[in-house]
């Protein structure tokens, strides 16, 4: 059997003036949106682990209410198999934040979504928009969710090179994300099934806060140096902002560890 040690942490940064980011661990998120800074640590032993990163999108406070519709949605599938119920979560929390755009009179709100779902030391990994989960394993670090962006299917088209993505003017350009109306486009979430969670196995959920200061070789570094997910989580987000801190930033850390047998 497999322990699970998280932390999550979400930082307005050192330009916006809210945080529209929002995170999902084990039931707990942040129900006060205008909280620019939030943090959790949890390490309970349970049947279910489930831990999700939003970036909500609107301005004023409409980026907040997405994110916070998406986490808050995820409430209703928290104690079920949530592989079996994504699809129906997906519906559920799109259709909350189109009523939303209805209410304000067709304003565009919305949010991206990634998440990581534990099911007996298995893993399932989700995302809409370019929000991204990554697994650290044997000192390689590995993107496992794919952008929803328009740079990403260019690059899917062969049109441009993967390394050329981050350059490109639609890097920030989202195909999908929470907030899309049916008639437009049929949500399809990026899916890697069920996998075995190694000892050591170290997760990281982030926000384009993050993603957009620093590269994967830092992130990498940064997940070798230290140690403890509250660790990682506060170097990613304290290089991030001394690079800038352009955008919100959310990091959930998940580390797998092996649990100790008491006989």
């Amino acid at each position: 059997m497999i322990k699970f040690e998280a932390c999550a942490m979400s930082d307005a940064g050192k330009i916006r003036d809210n945080n529209e980011d929002n995170f999902y661990v084990n039931g707990k998120y942040k129900s006060d949106t205008h909280l620019n800074y939030y943090s959790y640590k949890d390490d309970k032993k349970r049947k279910f682990y489930l831990y999700a990163v939003c970036d909500g999108m609107g301005g004023e406070s409409y980026g907040e209410l997405a994110s916070l519709i998406s986490v808050k949605a995820l409430d209703n599938y928290y104690n079920k198999d949530f592989n079996l119920n994504i699809n129906d979560y997906i519906n559920f929390a799109n259709d909350i934040i189109c009523d939303e755009i209805r209410k304000n009179n067709g304003t565009g709100i919305g949010t991206t979504f990634a998440a990581l779902y534990i099911n007996n030391d298995k893993a399932y990994i989700y995302n809409i928009g370019d929000t991204r989960v990554y697994l650290f394993r044997n000192n390689t670090l590995t993107q496992l969710s794919k952008d929803h962006t328009q740079a990403q299917s260019l690059v899917d088209m062969g049109i441009i090179k993967p390394e050329d993505m981050n350059l490109h003017k639609g890097k920030h350009k989202l195909t999908q994300h929470l907030g899309i109306f049916n008639d437009e486009i049929i949500l399809q979430p990026n899916i890697v099934d069920e996998f075995d969670i190694l000892p050591d196995d170290t997760f990281i959920l982030c926000s384009d806060g993050i993603t957009d200061m620093l590269s994967d070789t830092e992130i990498c570094d940064t997940i070798k140096f230290f140690t403890y997910p509250e660790e990682i989580v506060q170097n990613l987000l304290r290089k991030a902002n001394e690079k800038g801190g352009k955008d919100n930033s959310t990091v959930i850390v998940v580390k797998a560890k092996k649990r100790k047998l008491f006989i």
